[in-house]
């Protein structure tokens, strides 16, 4: 989830790495808009760390020598969830098949900033935000149009049935700037209205992080004519798989040009989980969290327990900043993998786990391929 606009997939498997696609979720095609899908990548399995209890404050300090942020949770659980049990994963493990033919190259801008023309990485100043926007459940949305016909307020109805707290949109990439203000308008006041926060996210390819942060900055600077604004913003950090330069100094360049943009909205890292591989450093988490407020890591179990995956990715993250999860709401049947897309107890095993863990929320990718089951079993649980 995701989040971007699906990217190129790849397959979760109990022993073997596999990608997951959809640049937040899972994926199947490319944007409307053209742009590549993005992908949640995830292989093999992370080392067990011991989850920690939910707190409703949390003030953290950046790993590096940033100046001390406050983030504020306004999460009201009181008591802790017993842990869930694990559930069957139908159509798992996946029957081996003949590999396809390889698919095209992933879209990457034409023109690559040298890294010695970005600005040098600086420190942030000090800064204040709530984590109001990403408390409780979500749903994330890639194709407006596939999103119950791009009709704001049957996507809103449809939200308030299965007690969301917010939307994740997507509205900007690096192919074609801010290009969601006409999703956002519709949208967002029709949200406010009805108390569902909206959460913009946007897919930096990072050739030019400088130009990646401006046009992230006007989606954080977008104003309804009702004055309504997104509530938080997320940026989906993808990897050179999904055509992304990824390097720390991209990061941070992108990162502290929309930090100065964001003043005291949210800014979310969505990520990929933090299994050993890229969390010994390949995949530049310390970096981000001296910018952003929280991590949402893209979650896709397919023949996984999902209650696992969930703990393990929050123990690691939330030693850096606060965690909303990002589930799995779509099968992999488009890149040969599980035909059986989640289960309702898939999902309240996935939400158990996550709460009892210790994250702020839980969302899922994506809207348009959620199951009447999944949209049930969201519905059910109480966050």
């Amino acid at each position: 989830m995701a989040l971007v606009g699906l990217k190129s997939a790849g397959l979760l498997k109990a022993s073997v790495a596999v990608l997951a696609a959809g640049g937040l979720a899972a994926a199947t095609a490319l944007a409307a808009t053209g742009s590549g899908a993005s992908a949640r990548h995830r292989s093999g399995f992370l080392t067990a760390v011991a989850p920690q209890a939910p707190q409703n404050v949390t003030t953290t300090t950046p790993p590096t020598t940033a100046p001390p942020s406050t983030t504020t949770s306004t999460s009201t659980t009181t008591t802790v969830p017993p842990a869930p049990q694990h559930v069957t994963l139908a159509g798992c493990p996946v029957p081996t098949r003949p590999p396809g033919p390889p698919g095209p190259p992933p879209w990457h801008p034409a023109t690559l900033v040298p890294d010695s023309a970005l600005p040098p990485v600086q420190a942030p100043t000090p800064w204040q935000s709530s984590l109001a926007a990403i408390d409780g459940k979500g749903m994330w949305i890639w194709l407006w149009s596939s999103t119950d016909g791009g009709n704001a307020a049957a996507v809103v109805a449809q939200a308030k049935r299965a007690g969301l707290s917010q939307l994740w949109v997507r509205a900007g990439d690096s192919k074609n700037g801010f290009y969601g203000a006409s999703e956002l308008g519709a949208l967002v006041p029709v949200a406010h209205a009805a108390g569902i926060r909206v959460v913009a996210w946007g897919f930096p390819y990072l050739y030019d992080p400088v130009g990646d942060a401006t046009w992230t900055g006007q989606i954080l600077a977008w104003r309804s004519p009702t004055g309504d604004r997104v509530d938080a913003y997320s940026a989906d950090i993808e990897r050179s798989t999904e055509g992304v330069d990824l390097t720390s100094q991209r990061v941070g360049v992108y990162l502290q040009g929309v930090r100065k943009a964001a003043g005291t909205t949210p800014i979310i890292a969505t990520v990929y989980p933090p299994l050993d591989q890229y969390w010994s450093g390949s995949y530049p988490y310390k970096m981000m969290a001296t910018y952003v407020d929280a991590f949402a890591p893209m979650v896709y179990w397919e023949c996984v327990d999902p209650g696992t995956d969930a703990a393990l990715a929050i123990s690691r993250l939330a030693t850096l900043r606060p965690v909303h999860v990002i589930g799995q709401a779509f099968n992999m049947a488009d890149v040969g993998g599980r035909v059986n897309p989640p289960s309702g107890a898939e999902i309240q095993e996935f939400l158990s786990e996550a709460r009892r863990g210790g994250a702020v929320g839980a969302s899922f990718w994506v809207w348009q391929t959620a199951t009447a089951e999944e949209w049930s079993s969201l519905a059910t649980f109480s966050w």
